[in-house]
């Protein structure tokens, strides 16, 4: 009886220690890992007048800025969060898988208005975290406006407005230094005011289309008068060449 007893504890002893050890090996083996990500910006960006130019260091979104969307190309996942910053590396069923990073809005036009996006593929392996860069790129088109010596010797309190396809408008000086973020595939129109610097006579240029911006493209917007004297506004978008004749201002009797 004793020794049957003894071999029946013995079994008891054997089935507990079992069961205790069972969550672990689910959890070895239920085939999920982790991912960590990063962001690498790039300021590059294309010009038509140069192969690439370098975007001011001030548009550039900090990575932890971006949104973030991660779909599987095998499994019904489909995960948003609203930045970087609240993505807390969650177990994910090992598979394929695509990070999606988005920054800005496109239907918004002016200074502070660059886009960024980017996307990286990446493989979930089971009880492993994996570390994954996602480079992004500006999306949307920019733009900047510079104004030739001649053009500041023959004209005085020069402003140069850029009117974009959807109605916005932006107001330039011969000091106006800013780079301003369009949609891309959008026709910019020009016009103007000035005063000739020997007369003093007051002198507009009507609106009219310069061209049309290129996603991912720095433009460069060249305002020159005419050196024949003839009272031209000539404007280059990049190699594209426009010509604005002047107008003088009629001022009615009750300006007198």
């Amino acid at each position: 009886m004793k020794k049957i007893l003894y071999a029946i504890l013995i079994s008891a002893a054997v089935l507990a220690t079992s069961c205790s050890t069972e969550p672990d090996e689910v959890a070895e083996t239920d085939g999920k890992g982790t991912v960590q990500l990063t962001v690498t910006t790039s300021t590059a960006v294309d010009a038509v007048t140069r192969a690439q130019v370098q975007l001011p260091a001030t548009v550039i979104p900090n990575g932890d800025d971006f949104a973030l969307r991660i779909t599987a190309t095998e499994l019904p996942y489909d995960q948003s969060w609203t930045s970087l910053r609240v993505f807390d590396s969650p177990r994910m069923q090992r598979g394929n898988y695509t990070a999606a990073i988005s920054y800005g809005n496109m239907d918004i036009e002016g200074v502070n208005a660059a886009c960024f996006s980017g996307s990286q593929a990446f493989t979930i392996l089971s009880r492993r975290t994996i570390t994954t860069d996602i480079s992004a790129s500006l999306q949307n088109a920019a733009f900047k406006v510079l104004f030739s010596e001649w053009f500041t010797n023959y004209y005085t309190q020069a402003q140069i407005t850029i009117r974009t396809a959807s109605g916005n408008q932006f107001t330039f000086t011969p000091t106006t230094e800013s780079i301003l973020f369009v949609k891309p595939g959008t026709e910019l129109f020009l016009k103007g005011t000035a005063n000739k610097s020997q007369t003093g006579t007051a002198v507009e240029f009507p609106e009219k289309s310069i061209g049309t911006t290129t996603a991912r493209t720095l433009h460069t917007i060249t305002v020159n008068a005419s050196e024949a004297g003839g009272g031209t506004l000539n404007i280059t978008l990049d190699e594209s060449f426009t010509s604005i004749p002047e107008q003088e201002i009629e001022l009615n009797d009750d300006a007198k």
